[in-house]
C-alpha cells in the first residue's frame, strides 16, 4: 500500500473519532514533530568552523565595516 493510501486510511479513521480523540491524536503528532525537529536541528557550533571562509577571503574587514557604517546615515 502506498503512502497516499495509508494517509487516506488514517484520515478516515481520525474522522470517526470524537472531539477528544481528535485532540489526543493531534497532540501526539505535535509531540512527534517536535522530537524529530529537535533531532534534525541539533548541530555543534564547532562544526561550523571555517564556514564561509572563501567568501570573506579577499575582503578587507576595516573597509567593509566603514562602508556598512556609511550606509546607516
Amino acid at each position: 500500500m502506498n503512502n497516499t493510501a495509508n494517509i487516506n486510511n488514517i484520515i478516515h479513521e481520525i474522522e470517526t473519532l470524537d472531539y477528544t480523540g481528535k485532540i489526543n491524536i493531534m497532540s501526539k503528532i505535535i509531540a512527534m514533530l517536535r522530537r524529530s525537529t529537535t533531532k534534525q536541528t541539533s548541530t555543534k557550533i564547532t562544526r561550523m568552523k571555517g564556514l564561509g571562509k572563501k567568501v570573506w577571503q579577499d575582503v578587507d574587514v576595516n573597509d567593509y565595516i566603514a562602508k556598512e557604517r556609511e550606509a546607516w546615515d
